[in-house]
């Protein structure tokens, strides 16, 4: 992956994450979380992940777009 392709990774990631969290925080989704839910959570975010990173490597023209001036 190019460099700009890792960033773009990187932020939809990271941007992802924190709007996944803001919105189910609200909900009670942290109140009395043990391992296991824990655990199921670590495994959706890199499940979500796992998609970002395989459009992002798919496309590279469109992510190239992205970072044009």
């Amino acid at each position: 992956m190019s460099k700009n392709q890792k960033v773009a990774f990187w932020l939809a990631f990271i941007g992802f994450c924190v709007v996944a969290t803001a919105t189910i925080y609200p909900q009670g989704a942290f109140n009395h979380m043990d391992f296991g839910g824990a655990l199921i959570l670590v495994l959706m975010y890199l499940v979500c992940a796992f998609f970002i990173h395989r459009y992002i490597k798919k496309n590279p023209s469109e992510v190239e777009k992205w970072f044009q001036k």
